[in-house]
């Protein structure tokens, strides 16, 4: 056999075979630890062949891919809680199963998403065969989130963001919106145009687009909008769900300008993130927010709470939502996070400092095993907004 015959060979035996190996495991089956396995296995078999340089090639890539295995184990455990830093997606994900019957979810080529008009959905979540929520959401004719029927107030109110705000895991009636509207005593008519991941670049093209005036109100006198830890990521188009969404950049003069959309890795280098802590940690340290990430974040907020106030007529209140809630952490990147909120110069409200939420069971506020606000939540936020707006020195101020 001539000499390039046998490198190629050799190069498919320890090159390209178990590198479509590990493409198809991470890529069809959604599973790194497959991968490894499998590509592992196949080292062990290729160290048992006559060829002298095979053999310790095998046995080289061998103790890498073993290693890798269990560096993603000892990744895994509580010991390197430490080092994981950030919200870890594969914790809270794994065991769960959920589902949304019919869809409520569909593309949008403006903000990237939407919710389907004149719906009335189901979703469940599972984790590891424990039961977490089963709620029903409905949409109106807007595809906005709407409310049991009740009073239509004279004041509208606005209600902007992501899963919080939107109320991911509770019944139409446990909503904030629905609580705001209850304890008012039907004097507050909320318009509910959250929509569950979304990011603040995406609310700014709502409110560009002109979507509040789709619920029939020209003015609000109050837009409320929920912000979690990872909200500096998705304006930066950092997050997989965002692929498309609208993508801002801060030009000369610190103009915000619209700049197509995200786009966003392969669903092999997304399964790869998902299922490699190795991966993640590497990721997350060359991604890591710059002062630029942040203040591409803080310029939009400005630019949120200027259009609000100029076309909408509202006052901006963030409702800022820290930590990792799902498995009991209340703190988060709030040192990070509460300074940006004030470089923005918006209200807000520390929701996870309020001393009911600080000094009660977190389960009260958060639903176990999600993170979600539960009824309880909301209620107290609900009652926390409406004393506000008669005294606004209520809501968090800032040093100046």
């Amino acid at each position: 056999m001539s000499r390039i015959r046998v490198a190629i060979l050799k190069v498919c035996l320890l090159l390209a075979i178990p590198a479509a190996a590990f493409w198809a495991s991470v890529d069809l089956a959604s599973s790194v630890m497959l991968g490894i396995a499998v590509v592992a296995a196949w080292f062990a078999g290729l160290a048992c062949l006559p060829s002298l340089k095979v053999q310790n090639a095998s046995l080289a890539l061998l103790s890498i891919s073993l290693a890798w295995g269990a560096l993603e184990m000892l990744l895994r455990t509580s010991l390197m809680a430490g080092v994981i830093v950030g919200r870890d997606a594969a914790d809270m994900q794994a065991g769960q199963g959920g589902t949304t019957d019919p869809p409520l979810f569909a593309r949008d080529e403006t903000v990237g998403v939407r919710l389907i008009p004149n719906r009335r959905s189901r979703q469940s979540l599972t984790k590891d065969g424990r039961p977490i929520y089963d709620a029903f959401y409905t949409t109106d004719a807007n595809g906005f989130r709407t409310l049991p029927p009740g009073p239509a107030g004279e004041t509208p109110v606005l209600m902007l963001g992501d899963s919080f705000n939107f109320g991911v895991g509770i019944n139409d009636d446990q909503t904030l919106a629905f609580y705001l509207r209850d304890l008012s005593a039907g004097r507050l008519q909320p318009v509910n145009l959250a929509i569950p991941g979304l990011g603040i670049h995406q609310v700014l093209r709502q409110l560009e687009i002109g979507e509040p005036a789709r619920s029939g109100h020209k003015k609000f006198a109050l837009a409320l909008l929920s912000i979690v830890d990872d909200h500096v990521s998705r304006a930066n188009g950092r997050v997989s769900w965002l692929r498309h969404s609208p993508r801002y950049e801060v030009e000369t003069g610190d103009r915000l300008v619209l700049r197509g959309t995200f786009e966003h890795p392969s669903k092999f280098v997304r399964n790869l993130l998902a299922g490699s802590r190795l991966v993640a940690l590497a990721w997350n340290a060359i991604s890591a927010d710059s002062e630029g990430d942040r203040h591409r974040f803080v310029r939009i907020l400005r630019e949120i709470k200027s259009k609000l106030a100029a076309e909408y007529g509202a006052k901006l209140l963030v409702l800022y939502f820290s930590g990792q809630t799902w498995r009991g952490d209340l703190a988060g990147a709030r040192d990070v996070m509460v300074p940006l909120l004030c470089r923005a110069n918006v209200s807000f409200i520390d929701v996870s400092s309020l001393p009911q939420v600080s000094s009660g069971p977190i389960d009260h506020f958060y639903i176990a095993g999600d993170g979600h606000p539960t009824a309880q939540l909301n209620r107290l936020l609900a009652s926390t907004i409406i004393a506000g707006m008669a005294d606004p020195s209520r809501f968090a101020a800032c040093p100046r």
